[in-house]
């Protein structure tokens, strides 16, 4: 019996298959000639091919969000999703400025699995978080609301993506998982009994004994679905790069190394984090700490 996990590095909720109609095709080289002919299915080109199909539903669901302004309303109202109460921990004000030339924080990043156990400062956190994932200063006025930009780019300015935190080494943090709350810099304690970090990622080269903290990124279909229908999850996965990749250039600025992982195991994450699966999924990840 093969073992799938080591032979291929294969996600725990990876479903294996086999064609066996043609028994021919022994590799990708061999089925791309026939996704391309059109004789074997790819839901991936499938995919691809339907964002050729608009519907009238999607023009008319995308021309009401924009006619009445209903990104602005939905994100005047998000504050009210965070939780502010005596569990909630307040971060330190973040640094004013990263005093750092961007052209160095390009040429020094690079993606680390393996680092030195040290405790990342609270302050660092703060700042990591907030311009990574926080709000600008800069105010934009829509049909008199008026709303802060973010660091990222989202589809739509719907900012469909929360970023759950498991701080393993931080500064008077406890080791646990926590949700970050943007608009008052805050971290929430999740209510999570017992917590298995060795079953977050199927790759066992990754340091997670002596990383400072693993991102999961969810995102919720609705927030979306509602205004781009099929074309959402082209727009959450683009949002969710530029997410880590910002992740990843404000880590090095701060002095930390990161890391973006697919190889996550989505069920068990989304089991712990009381996820149904349905609406809400983890779709990618990415894990921080000093060299």
């Amino acid at each position: 019996m093969i073992d799938y996990k080591l032979k291929g590095m294969l996600n725990a909720h990876t479903v294996v298959s086999g064609d066996y109609t043609n028994s021919s095709n022994k590799d990708n080289t061999h089925i791309f000639g026939q996704v391309i002919s059109g004789t074997e299915s790819s839901e991936m080109m499938n995919y691809l091919l339907n964002m050729n199909k608009q519907r009238i539903s999607d023009f008319k669901s995308m021309m009401i969000y924009n006619e009445s302004n209903r990104a602005a309303i939905i994100n005047q109202a998000r504050v009210m999703e965070e939780v502010i109460d005596e569990r909630t921990i307040i971060l330190p004000n973040p640094v004013k400025k990263l005093k750092v030339n961007f052209s160095e924080i390009l040429q020094n990043r690079r993606s680390i699995r393996s680092f030195t156990k040290l405790i990342m400062d609270k302050g660092d956190l703060s700042s990591i978080l907030h311009y990574a994932f926080g709000f600008q200063k800069r105010k934009t006025n829509f049909d008199g609301i008026v709303n802060r930009g973010r660091f990222y780019s989202s589809g739509g300015g719907l900012y469909p993506i929360d970023v759950y935190i498991y701080c393993n080494y931080v500064d008077t943090i406890y080791p646990g998982f926590y949700k970050y709350q943007p608009y008052s810099n805050s971290l929430y304690p999740l209510d999570i009994n017992r917590v298995e970090k060795t079953n977050f990622f199927i790759d066992n080269m990754i340091d997670i004994e002596n990383m400072n903290l693993a991102l999961f990124f969810e995102y919720t279909i609705d927030k979306t679905y509602l205004k781009y229908g099929e074309l959402s999850l082209l727009n959450v996965l683009v949002e969710t790069g530029i997410m880590s990749h910002n992740f990843d250039l404000v880590c090095t600025a701060m002095g930390y190394r990161s890391c973006p992982i697919a190889g996550y195991d989505k069920n068990y994450l989304e089991q712990i984090l009381n996820l149904d699966s349905v609406n809400e999924h983890i779709i990618f990840s990415n894990i921080c700490g000093r060299e």
